[in-house]
């Protein structure tokens, strides 16, 4: 029963670290390119009305919309994994350090969507159509932070549960 209670924490938590991760990533991100969000983001979500007003708090909002869903799948997953352990100490101790390993390659990711594209040596001139983008290389370098994070955190989830794994092939010996 103890461990079903540490797979309902574990899916809070990983749903609390992602709304969170959104929020604070957005923030950054908007920072490099407001047009990412005041014109791409904003319309996407139907936020440009009331977006336009309160641009920092629709960014947030938006990170958290964009992100809490992935930390359910991982919190899930991760959580499930977690009940192949014997002891619920151990699954707590192993499911929150998949979480962190999930965070930390997710952010890994983001960081080199951000070298691959500041590095690219594209024009970007009439970039983002149908969009009217006056900065279009920050534009896209906000978009290759945005997928390359996606990316990681399909990849760190998988590097998450392979850790599981192994802490349980050690934990057999």
């Amino acid at each position: 029963m103890k461990k079903v209670g540490i797979l309902l924490i574990t899916i809070f938590i990983s749903v609390l670290l992602a709304s969170l991760y959104g929020a604070l990533h957005d923030q950054i991100t908007y920072s490099i390119s407001s047009e990412y969000f005041t014109i791409y983001k904003f319309d996407q979500f139907g936020f440009q009305d009331w977006g336009n007003q309160n641009p920092r708090l629709t960014t947030a909002l938006i990170g958290v919309l964009a992100t809490w869903w992935v930390g359910l799948f991982i919190g899930i997953f991760q959580g499930l994994v977690g009940l192949i352990h014997n002891d619920y100490k151990l699954m707590l101790n192993y499911v929150l350090k998949a979480i962190f390993i999930t965070l930390g390659i997710t952010i890994i990711f983001g960081i080199i969507g951000f070298l691959v594209e500041y590095f690219n040596p594209a024009t970007y001139n009439n970039c983002c159509f149908p969009y009217s983008i006056n900065d279009g290389k920050n534009f896209k370098i906000v978009g290759s932070i945005h997928n390359y994070g996606y990316v990681g955190g399909e990849i760190g989830a998988f590097v998450g549960i392979v850790y599981q794994i192994i802490m349980k092939k050690k934990e057999l010996k």
